[in-house]
């Protein structure tokens, strides 16, 4: 990057702020690696820390930039793109834009489930829904939690590795059943403690909830989903 200009009208936060953008799409920092710190930029530049900082808040506004707090900022990673209407596995998504999906699952147990959750499987007060949850990565980065549950006649699904495996090619592999469509509900929310360690993101960071209904080839309602996405890793077209 070039040394400002100043002698020219351009004020020099906006002059760093076109520098560092012309650098992130050259490619010259990459997606997913830390800029330099406040300081160098300050000192490289010769300008105040306050220039360096409107410049940074700029390129943050506009989806360049990510800041992560006691680290540092770093270049926006691509996006995944997701289609909200349609039917398609994390697995799908990752191996459509040549990434390498992963999962770990966290449990994968019976518990009694909400009232809500009850009355849309059709379930008695006595009995326990299928849950597991999991983090779902893409090559080797957290970018959702997820949460879901099953009716009991699903608990075959207890026994199933689900370890860098699709839920999705289990059921339609081992037990010819698959989702022909779903209804969703999208808020934003923000990490808690425990959601912001599995994820690997500030306690607080905006997150895109997502809960799902799904109706199955024997048009059952046989999955209830809740996922935890990092907004900033995955974008939704409809």
């Amino acid at each position: 990057m070039n040394l400002p200009d100043t002698t020219s009208a351009t004020p020099l936060y906006k002059q760093l702020e076109e520098a560092l953008k012309e650098a992130i799409l050259s490619g010259e920092f990459p997606p997913g690696q830390q800029i330099p710190t406040e300081n160098d930029l300050s000192t490289r530049w010769n300008v105040s820390r306050v220039t360096v900082r409107k410049a940074l808040d700029a390129l943050t506004r506009e989806k360049l930039l990510t800041r992560v707090s006691g680290k540092g900022t770093f270049v926006s990673e691509e996006k995944f793109q997701r289609s909200m209407t349609g039917i398609m596995s994390f697995s799908e998504l990752c191996r459509s834009q040549g990434r390498r999906p992963g999962a770990h699952t966290i449990k994968s147990v019976f518990e009694p489930a909400s009232k809500e959750i009850r009355e849309r499987f059709g379930m008695s007060k006595e009995e326990k829904a299928v849950v597991l949850e999991r983090i779902r990565y893409a090559d080797d980065v957290p970018v959702s939690l997820e949460t879901v549950w099953f009716p009991p006649r699903f608990a075959f699904l207890i026994n199933e590795d689900l370890n860098n495996n699709s839920l999705y090619d289990v059921l339609r592999q081992h037990h010819d059943l698959w989702f022909t469509h779903s209804s969703k509900v999208i808020e934003l929310v923000y990490a808690n403690f425990d959601v912001a360690h599995y994820l690997g993101v500030a306690e607080r960071h905006p997150l895109i909830s997502i809960k799902s209904e799904m109706v199955d080839n024997h048009r059952d309602i046989s999955c209830i989903s809740h996922q935890l996405v990092v907004g900033d890793k995955l974008r939704f077209t409809v």
